[in-house]
């Protein structure tokens, strides 16, 4: 039965073999495959997701996030574009692992819908939300190229007219890590050489501004939960969230630029930089009584866990020959919704 579901995979991605997946390449998508628990579960999910609508519209306009008073919860226009993204990187991965078409077919039919009815993004927290989500779409397109002989044209004709003139890369804080994704995605994704460049250059320069040299991000740890980012009564008890949520975008933009030949090297500022960073998060993380503005929130901070991304930084340091870096217990881990710790904690 193993060998059969093997020749399965083996003859649904054949058609797809000179497609160039990001992030997660063919041999570590083999490596899963051979994992049945976890796949199965996947599969489960994904079979539960087949019929979900898609949520695209014309104006991507969801209402501000935070206020003067706090945290808005997400209004539909926001719910119904993070939903639609991750059923369709979950339903292109359990295509890649099952070559169950009709998942493909689903997360194909997410990416023409969002390209055909989506022309433009009129609030600040709709371009704030496409640079939070657009590269996980990107990615589940790259591994589903030439499935059922669909094409991606469209969608990559609409990623340059209508999503690259939204990114945020130029922002200083965590907003120009997820729009250097953003770029990055997409620059590698449609071959872009130049773009991927320059894309690469911003990808240094924002490690070099963000992080202090004991490994913290000025930027994020400071940040309260309403619209006075950076101050108020509660400043800091987003802190630890925020740096988790500037080094995601960090580490899969890094991957990619990876994936593309362009690693880093072991003495490279950018390296040591990263590995910094690594260390004092994964020491907040274990020990938040240690962060700057634990005591002063009263002994709380939001989302501490959200740090599913942990292998994969650890496997882009060691990839950098930064093989020293300490490991942490991958049960404090939350919010995978990039599947980073099902993709890559072995």
């Amino acid at each position: 039965m193993v060998v059969r579901f093997a020749s399965l995979v083996f003859f649904a991605l054949v058609s797809v073999a000179q497609a160039k997946p990001l992030l997660v390449d063919d041999a570590q998508l083999a490596s899963l495959r051979a994992n049945a628990k976890v796949v199965s579960s996947l599969l489960k999910k994904c079979d539960k997701e087949l019929s979900a609508p898609t949520h695209a519209v014309a104006d991507f306009a969801p209402a501000p996030r935070y206020t003067a008073q706090g945290a808005n919860p997400d209004d539909d226009h926001a719910k119904g574009l993070t939903g639609d993204i991750r059923r369709a990187y979950r339903a292109a991965l359990c295509f890649r692992l099952s070559g169950n078409t009709a998942y493909a077919k689903q997360a194909q039919t997410t990416t023409d819908t969002w390209a055909n009815t989506m022309k433009s993004a009129s609030s600040a927290q709709g371009r704030s939300d496409i640079n939070f989500n657009i590269a996980q779409l990107i990615v589940a397109t790259s591994w589903l190229e030439g499935v059922n002989g669909w094409s991606a044209a469209s969608f990559k004709s609409w990623l340059e007219s209508v999503i690259t003139p939204l990114t945020l890369s130029a922002e200083p804080n965590n907003r120009g890590n997820w729009g250097n994704l953003q770029d990055v995605a997409i620059a590698a994704f449609t071959d872009n050489q130049p773009a991927l460049n320059k894309a690469a250059l911003r990808w240094q320069s924002l490690v070099a501004s963000q992080i202090a040299d004991d490994g913290t991000f000025p930027l994020e740890i400071c940040r309260s939960n309403s619209s006075n980012h950076c101050d108020g009564p509660d400043k800091g008890v987003n802190g630890l969230a925020y740096t988790h949520y500037a080094l995601l975008p960090t580490t899969i933009a890094g991957a990619i630029l990876q994936q593309e030949g362009m690693a880093a090297l072991p003495a490279d500022p950018t390296s040591m930089k990263l590995a910094a960073a690594y260390r004092k998060t994964l020491g907040f993380t274990l020990h938040p009584e240690t962060f700057p503005f634990f005591i002063s929130n009263n002994n709380k901070l939001n989302k501490i866990d959200y740090c599913s991304y942990f292998p994969l930084l650890r496997r882009e340091l060691a990839s950098a020959g930064l093989t020293s870096v300490p490991t942490e217990r991958e049960h404090v881990c939350s919010g995978d919704y990039w599947l980073l710790q099902t993709l890559f904690a072995n």
